[in-house]
């Protein structure tokens, strides 16, 4: 009987620690963005802000075609510290963009949330405005724990069916620290 216990501890011991994400509620996860720039058909400017501990992207985005955006394809390249050495990490193919821009608690939640006018469909609109956006990093961090050992690049492609319509880059980085709590016994 004792075996069979040692087995077991042994077995959801290493189920635990292989398989289900490390994430530690103690720690603050931040984005730190690196540069961002657009391509194809679309053009815009932004700027890099800092407020307290977190950064956000500020700019205009203005898209030149009269076509509807129906699908985003996400590329992911993840580079060493320095971001430097990348290598291909994964694609996201997005063909039912409408609800998903709608969706809670996603890492594109809070980064589509930030757009002025709202982004809503038809994607039809020629100016958006973007203020203080980012990515839900807590999110990334629960999907893919080692997400903050990397700089990342991410290329969003989008399309009208199979027509080209441009594209913009981001590249960061993220990071976790330990923000200092205040203790208890001095609000007392």
């Amino acid at each position: 009987m004792a075996l069979f216990k040692l087995l077991i501890v042994i077995f959801i011991g290493g189920f635990v620690r292989n398989v289900i994400p490390v994430y530690n509620p103690l720690l603050t996860y931040t984005v730190r963005f690196k540069k961002m720039s657009v391509h194809g058909n679309i053009t815009g400017n932004f700027t890099i802000d800092q407020y307290k501990d977190d950064q956000y992207v500020n700019g205009n985005i203005t898209i030149h075609s009269k076509l509807l955006v129906d699908k985003v394809i996400g590329i992911f390249h993840r580079c060493d510290a320095d971001g430097i050495n990348c290598e291909y990490f994964q694609t996201w193919t997005l063909t039912d963009i409408c609800p998903k821009l709608k969706d809670k608690n996603q890492i594109w939640s809070r980064w589509y949330g930030s757009f002025d006018p709202p982004m809503v469909c038809p994607l039809n609109k020629v100016n958006y405005r973007l203020i203080n956006a980012t990515y839900d990093i807590d999110q990334g961090v629960r999907w893919y724990s080692d997400v903050i050992n990397y700089q990342w690049k991410v290329v969003q492609k989008m399309y009208a069916g199979d027509v080209f319509i441009g594209s913009y880059i981001s590249q960061c980085s993220i990071f976790s620290y330990r923000k200092k709590l205040k203790p208890l016994l001095k609000q007392l």
